[in-house]
């Protein structure tokens, strides 16, 4: 019973310790499914309707939609702001027909959403939470706002520019800028206090004095037929005019293709060769290796296998022998003194210990020997057989013996420590029994 415990209570704290986790980061993860997620109804917790007030007090006008058709039709032909707080459920195609020099602001889209977007951008990593991280770029918005959280989701572009090491990208599609932002943290009632979290937020949909928010918790309809700007995959391809000269993110550098205007702006293709992206100096010093078959893993799957090395070692350890000093416990039940005896024989026999063995029979024949000569106990062989009369060599031989290397030798060797101590301590028979 002590065994298992010592085996089964390792493992359950560090599956109690897992579990937790794993339910505390479900819990701090919102679903975008879920009616109150960023909507600006309301002004509580994962909601968005602290970041609507503090537009209105701007004097930003805030429309709120239901659908992408919806927002279309709203628009009108003016430039505009676009807030998409679900981009997944969005219907993404039909928003490449925003008027020129609108702008649209995506929360944490996934693989899939940029996929059907269209948009020049793809993610290149994920971490497990968001973290606070520096802009490490010269766009006004990011630098005034300063250390956010939204380090979560990083991206790479063909063309645009990355700030906060990836984390929020921007870049132009046709005549308009998306800013995809890779937590949803800058914008929710309960994290939109911390840090420059309010400042990048309301920075972000301050660059017109109307906001479109399309506040989607199901599946969009999407559109009939796919319009004519929409490509299934990003594709690199040199912007229009339009668009070059609507976008100027920067205070410094350019928009055009292959400029990635990353973190210390530095240039690249979107792909690791810039010197300041995210594929440059900083991706190598944390994360995944750069092997593309590592790379795309789920992050999950890779979590999932670190939990499950650790449970392992865990059970190693609680099942590993313990190697200690012997410790003396009472029998649980009396057992004769001849079957102690042989249980111990065979242990010894099955181990081979010849050496061990002789050694406790010469520890005892020395006890006696000792003990019969009023010796002290660590007398040695010479002073033994001194007192004994007997040859010194023949006594060292018996008790400093070499190590016996077969049984017939441990026999032998048993034997004659038998008849030493029956010479010494027996005594010489009398006078008359001689006769």
């Amino acid at each position: 019973m002590r065994r298992w415990l010592r085996a089964a209570i390792p493992f359950a704290a560090l599956t109690t310790l897992i579990t937790g986790t794993l339910i505390v980061h479900a819990i701090e993860q919102p679903d975008d499914d879920d009616p109150a997620y960023l909507t600006p109804q309301q002004s509580d917790g994962i909601s968005g309707g602290t970041l609507a007030a503090r537009l209105r007090e701007r004097g930003i006008t805030v429309d709120r939609v239901t659908s992408t058709g919806q927002a279309l039709d709203t628009i009108g032909d003016d430039a505009t702001t676009v807030f998409v707080a679900t981009p997944d459920l969005a219907d993404l195609p039909r928003l490449r027909r925003l008027p020129a020099g609108s702008h649209l602001v995506a929360v944490d889209p996934s693989a899939s959403a940029l996929l059907r977007s269209g948009w020049p951008a793809e993610i290149s990593r994920t971490h497990w939470s968001t973290t606070v991280t520096d802009p490490g770029c010269g766009d006004e918005i990011a630098t005034g706002a300063g250390p956010a959280a939204v380090r979560k989701t990083e991206y790479a572009v063909t063309r645009g520019a990355l700030c906060y090491h990836g984390a929020l990208a921007t870049f132009p599609v046709d005549g308009h800028t998306v800013t995809v932002v890779g937590s949803p943290d800058p914008f929710r009632d309960d994290r939109i206090t911390e840090h420059g979290n309010a400042a990048l937020a309301v920075g972000l949909l301050s660059r017109h004095d109307r906001v479109i928010w399309i506040d989607v918790h199901d599946r969009d309809r999407p559109s009939p037929t796919p319009t004519a700007a929409y490509s299934p995959r990003p594709q690199p391809r040199t912007p229009t005019p339009a668009a070059t000269d609507s976008y100027q993110p920067w205070q410094t550098g350019s928009a055009e293709p292959g400029d990635r205007g990353g973190p210390g702006g530095g240039t690249g293709t979107g792909q690791g060769e810039g010197d300041g992206g995210p594929g440059g100096g900083d991706q190598q010093s944390g994360g995944l290796p750069d092997d593309p078959l590592v790379r795309n893993l789920p992050p999950a799957l890779v979590t999932t296998l670190i939990l499950l090395a650790l449970i392992l070692l865990a059970l190693a350890v609680a099942a590993a022998r313990r190697l200690g000093t012997p410790v003396a416990e009472p029998l649980p039940s009396k057992v004769p003194a001849n079957e102690t005896m042989l249980g111990h024989a065979r242990l010894y026999q099955r181990a081979r210990a010849r050496g061990p063995s002789l050694q406790i029979l010469r520890a005892h024949a020395r006890r006696r020997l000792t003990t019969h000569l009023a010796l002290p106990p660590h007398a040695d062989s010479e002073q033994i057989a001194t007192h004994a009369g007997l040859p010194v060599r023949y006594v060292r031989d018996i008790l400093d013996g070499d190590t016996p290397t077969s049984n017939a030798d441990l026999v032998e060797a048993a034997v004659l420590l038998q008849r030493l101590v029956r010479d010494v301590t027996t005594p010489p028979p009398a006078e008359g029994e001689q006769s």
